[in-house]
């Protein structure tokens, strides 16, 4: 059985080989095929309505990530874990989404700059992996509760 950062842990680990088997389909695809859209000039207009696309999505992610964290502090233990596993999956689920944009983008362009993009979403998942310590202070755990997100958790007979 595995502990509460487990799962979390195996949901990052999941989403890392998702973005990126997506991240490789866009280089092959871009090889295969070049680029689809040849004209420069509508090149540039997707850079800039991408980078928007990135820039936006990014800021309001990390603001409602940050006004949820807030909300769900004063739960009790059990909802506040499972708040937290589905504000994390939303926030994986986002950058997934942006790096699908991304690789959309650079199937279209061939411009290398959306694999960067989706290189940075990838990274942005592994740098929030969860941990101990970074559980206790989001979600202002105490020691005795970060002691039991340690044990495994027991699943109860289903008839």
């Amino acid at each position: 059985m595995k502990s509460y950062i487990g799962n979390l842990n195996g949901l990052h680990i999941k989403y890392i080989i998702i973005n990126f088997v997506l991240a490789l389909a866009g280089i092959i695809v871009v090889l295969v095929l070049g680029k689809i859209i040849q004209e420069n000039k509508i090149n540039m207009y997707l850079s800039v309505i991408m980078m928007i696309i990135i820039l936006t999505f990014f800021l309001m992610g990390k603001k409602k990530y940050q006004t949820e964290l807030l909300k769900i502090k004063d739960f009790p233990l059990g909802k506040k874990l499972n708040s937290h596993h589905l504000l994390n999956k939303k926030r994986l689920n986002s950058y997934t989404i942006m790096n699908g944009v991304a690789i959309f983008f650079l199937i279209l362009s061939g411009n290398y700059l959306y694999l960067f993009f989706s290189l940075l979403f990838l990274l942005l998942i592994l740098l929030n992996r969860t941990n101990t310590f970074k559980l206790k202070i989001e979600l202002n755990l105490t020691d005795k509760e970060v002691e039991s997100l340690n044990k495994p958790i027991a699943l109860k007979d289903r008839k």
